[in-house]
């Protein structure tokens, strides 16, 4: 059995490992996280282990959808129920059942968890609104902009949008592919690499315009199996990070690095990990 003074310890060492925001383990609201990856690349695993925060994955389109309709939403709430979005009380039963209804008709969204988060999405103030963690490759920067744009459109402030890039060897990613319940296409797959890391390459090269589109951290996280993270089994189940190797390459605030302020071993192993394109080479 571990001493107490073990027990810290590891605790400690647990913590430090943790992907923070805003400097800040486990924020309770208000932050966008874009968890950006080619498939294969091990974001869900990053996701449950490595991120020291908690939140509702949402899909793109979901968002989008809800920020163009919030307008018309909250007209309508307040036309069927005489109360104004901005100020509907949440703990009123007949509030949420009317709002879930509504959420089901314009949407066709069914699930009650995520009619919860839309609903809190939308209702909520801005120092209350619920994390949201979206899972995607960000093959493109149109990507970004639409998930920036719409966030910011229902009240999240740029400061509190985040990007991860989830990094793993692309053949790696090919292997850990083919263990998944929906095998991509490797053509596909590989556009999903590939697209991922010009992105995330124009993303540090756009300096203080990048204040655009988002102000928060970004990190890139190797994610290669057997090399960057090393994981141990709790006895009591489960698995903890022992160690992870990830670079942060802005934080909250601060102006992004560019590609040219990675060392030449950083660069190297970006490249050693994307397909074959000029971007990183």
């Amino acid at each position: 059995m571990q001493s107490f003074k073990q027990f810290c310890e590891q605790a400690l060492q647990i913590d430090e490992k943790l992907i923070t925001f805003g400097k800040r383990p486990y924020p309770n609201f208000g932050q966008i996280v874009i968890l950006a990856g080619g498939a294969g690349s091990g974001k869900g695993f990053v996701l449950n282990t490595l991120l020291g925060i908690e939140g509702n994955v949402l899909d793109v389109d979901a968002l989008k959808a809800l920020a163009i309709g919030s307008t018309k939403l909250a007209s309508r709430i307040k036309q069927e129920t005489g109360v104004d979005i901005k100020d509907l009380n949440l703990n009123d039963s007949e509030n949420v059942k009317k709002m879930h209804e509504i959420l089901s008709d314009v949407y066709g969204i069914t699930k009650a968890n995520q009619q919860r988060v839309f609903t809190g999405a939308l209702a909520a103030p801005e120092e209350r609104k619920p994390n949201l963690i979206f899972d995607v490759t960000l093959k493109d920067l149109s990507k970004l902009e639409k998930i920036t744009r719409n966030a910011q459109e229902l009240g999240y402030e740029k400061d509190n949008i985040h990007v991860v890039w989830v990094l793993n060897d692309v053949e790696m990613a090919k292997q850990q592919n083919l263990e998944r319940d929906r095998v991509v296409p490797s053509e596909i797959l590989m556009t999903t690499h590939e697209g991922a890391a010009i992105t995330m390459a124009r993303i540090m090269d756009m300096g203080s315009n990048l204040s655009k589109y988002l102000n928060g951290d970004m990190y890139i996280v190797f994610n290669k199996r057997g090399e960057d993270t090393t994981t141990i089994s709790s006895p009591n189940g489960g698995m903890y990070i022992l160690d992870a190797n990830y670079l942060q390459v802005k934080k909250k605030g601060k102006r992004v690095m560019s590609r040219s302020d990675l060392t030449n071993e950083i660069r190297n192993k970006i490249r050693d990990y994307t397909p074959d394109t000029p971007t990183w080479g």
